[in-house]
């Protein structure tokens, strides 16, 4: 007797995967997202990526899934009428103005001389907007 099993996806994916999932022997059920919820699903395909990215642990995987990185970047980009030339202009700017990260420079803390309950400095009001990323360190 045959079983039926199923599991849960409730994930974007490639647009070929339903019909590999045919081709295999399966089913799946699949909707449309429409323009408001788009835009949210590739941003959370883009952290499931990123993930990846980080539990790989050889070049090969690496390179996969930098390129599902990439091909989720275009199609957000895509999504919000961005052109990938002017983020890549964006993105030379930025090193220009900002640097890079291929010298591996790693900061620990920022601390700033200021007065008592001064939160004016810009340094303090860019942390406190993120308490979570930059906890003060008391």
């Amino acid at each position: 007797m045959l079983q039926l099993r199923r599991f849960k996806m409730d994930s974007l994916v490639r647009e070929k995967m339903p019909s590999r999932i045919k081709k295999l022997g399966g089913r799946v059920q699949i909707r449309r997202l429409d323009s408001e919820t788009y835009p949210q699903y590739l941003k959370l395909k883009l952290k499931e990526e990123v993930l990846e990215v980080c539990n790989a642990e050889n070049p090969k995987d690496i390179k996969e899934e930098i390129a599902d990185i990439l091909e989720v970047v275009y199609t957000l980009a895509k999504s919000y009428g961005l052109q990938m030339e002017h983020i890549e202009q964006t993105r030379l700017q930025k090193r220009k103005e900002r640097g890079g990260f291929s010298k591996g420079v790693f900061a620990e803390f920022v601390e700033v001389d200021t007065e008592e309950d001064d939160n004016e400095h810009p340094i303090i009001q860019y942390c406190l907007s993120d308490p979570e990323k930059y906890p003060e360190i008391l």
